[in-house]
């Protein structure tokens, strides 16, 4: 854009100059100049709109399972606004909120299909669907938050993943949120005794049922939509996710208690489908991509600081948080990821051993 820019204003500096030396040799001759002049303008005009005129109408539907006033459908819904805006209202982006196109698990499903364009994914469900992207639903594999960030920053970490979800018809387009879940239940869990006959909510993937039931708990995947009537019934005890979550669907209602036993990092992926995106015309492509590009930063601009006044909201509304045993949770869930690791293959055993190397 700022080359655009320059040359454009060199075009215009040469213009005004050659108009002012014609302008010192006569008046026919600098009419005749502003006349060529007009005339290429409402040619290339013309052409302009002609390329606009000539691109399809497009619309895509990109969903998520958060509620209209979470920050991800906020940041979704101008994502989609701009992309409008840039296309004339041609390319269109329907954000679905509150998994009105299904679950992530139906909605990856028909992203593969080429039937829904996009989905904010957790990194858990999406691993379903790229058995690579399980390296980073290890339990227990990130040492702390500044690891996590490292590793979902790095190159040499991720790049393989994105190769492997491409294979798949999934582009993982980039990540947001940098922090670990967190454990929300009725009654305090402070031990790993305490987890015993716990009902915990957790999402549909293998290592976190497994995960929790070494901890002793009875593992429920329970859909997202109907989380809050088993809470409210008594079919659940509790869940594990992030604060944001919680205060946007009002867990909170139900649930007492938030401990951090950095068990599960949290990242969130934007993901789209490969068949769709490989039908755009370039010019919305190029629109697509740095509109994408935003979205991500303000997603990751906001997250951690709106995680900080969830928790602190959360403490407002009864939520008590409490102390437990990280060091006694980990020894006891450190055979479930070996179990996981050895299934792996080993280029990503060899990634989830530089990501256990961070600190």
């Amino acid at each position: 854009m700022k080359r655009m820019k320059k040359a454009v204003g060199i075009i215009m500096s040469v213009a005004l100059g050659s108009s002012l030396l014609t302008g010192c040799g006569g008046s026919s001759n600098s009419a005749s100049a502003a006349k060529e002049q007009s005339t290429n303008q409402e040619q290339q005009t013309a052409t302009g709109n002609q390329a606009s005129e000539d691109l399809p109408e497009i619309t895509w539907k990109i969903s998520h399972t958060q509620s209209p006033d979470n920050f991800m459908n906020i940041a979704a819904e101008n994502m989609a606004k701009a992309v409008a805006e840039k296309t004339d209202g041609k390319f269109k982006i329907e954000i679905y909120h509150s998994g009105t196109l299904g679950s992530e698990q139906e909605v990856i499903e028909g992203m593969q299909m080429g039937t829904i364009a996009g989905n904010l994914a957790s990194v858990t469900l999406l691993a379903n669907f790229v058995p690579s992207f399980d390296v980073i639903n290890l339990p227990g594999v990130f040492s702390s938050e500044s690891a996590l960030k490292e590793a979902m920053n790095s190159d040499e970490i991720m790049e393989p993943l994105k190769k492997q979800a491409l294979d798949n018809n999934i582009i993982a387009v980039g990540y947001y949120q940098d922090y670990f879940r967190m454990l929300f239940t009725k009654e305090p869990i402070r031990t790993v005794s305490d987890f015993q006959g716990q009902k915990i909510r957790v999402m549909g993937s293998p290592v976190l049922v497994d995960t929790f039931q070494a901890l002793g708990c009875n593992s429920t995947t329970t859909a997202w939509s109907e989380l809050y009537s088993g809470l409210q019934l008594g079919v659940v005890d509790g869940l594990d996710h992030v604060p944001t979550s919680v205060r946007t669907m009002n867990f909170y209602d139900h649930v007492k208690y938030m401990a951090e036993p950095k068990i599960f990092a949290s990242p969130m992926y934007l993901v789209i489908s490969k068949p769709l995106y490989e039908k755009l015309p370039d010019a919305y492509k190029s629109v697509l991509d740095e509109c994408m590009a935003d979205c991500l930063t303000e997603l990751n601009t906001v997250a951690n600081q709106i995680n900080e006044d969830d928790i602190k909201y959360l403490k407002t509304q009864g939520v008590e948080m409490i102390d437990i045993d990280v060091d006694a949770i980990h020894e006891t869930i450190a055979p479930v990821r070996e179990k996981y690791l050895k299934q792996m293959e080993p280029w990503v055993q060899d990634i989830a051993k530089k990501i256990m190397e961070l600190k």
